[in-house]
């Protein structure tokens, strides 16, 4: 009897350091959701202001043609050099389309495996039926170690997966 209220204390420990690594981790995706979500709204802010940058180059543009008197010296050498920035914002937004797509992914990942997590945390808060049978605990650790590794292996799968690109929105970019 004191072999297996032993066995069930260890059993019951494994079971409690178990909770605490998927706290952890939980903790730990939150945040990294947290940090996607800031960067995707940094990604953002830095596409306004290459909108703005369009926006001051193309206006540079028009006030040039219009400023230049018939018989005036050519002036295309200042728009190559408008249009080279502009063309450079474009590069710039085009990337921010990848990257946004990227960090979509990203977070679903995280979402996946806080969800697993979540669950095996539910499994955990639901008590032993009797807490002096080890095989209980184990049973629990092993159904909670199963909502984990389901987690991993679809984090797995997705990365493994091709990108879905919204063909609407995949590299349109709307200047004007």
């Amino acid at each position: 009897m004191a072999e297996q209220q032993t066995g069930a204390r260890e059993a019951e420990q494994a079971s409690d350091l178990l909770v605490t690594v998927a706290e952890s981790l939980n903790e730990r995706l939150a945040l990294t959701a947290g940090e996607l979500a800031r960067s995707q709204t940094l990604l953002r802010e830095a596409s306004g202001e290459l909108m703005t940058a369009f926006r001051g180059a193309a206006d540079r543009i028009v006030a040039a043609q219009r400023a230049v008197p018939t018989g005036t010296p050519d002036r295309r050498t200042e728009y190559t050099v408008v249009l080279d920035h502009l063309y450079r914002a474009v590069e710039h937004l085009q990337s921010h389309d990848l990257v946004n797509q990227l960090i979509d992914a990203q977070k679903m990942r995280v979402d996946k495996m806080r969800e697993n997590l979540e669950q095996a945390l539910v499994l955990a808060s639901s008590p032993v039926a009797d807490p002096q049978r080890p095989d209980q605990w184990i049973e629990r650790s092993r159904a909670m170690l199963d909502c984990i590794v389901a987690g991993i292996r679809q984090i797995d799968e997705d990365a493994r997966a091709p990108v879905h690109k919204d063909q609407k929105a995949a590299g349109s970019v709307d200047l004007f």
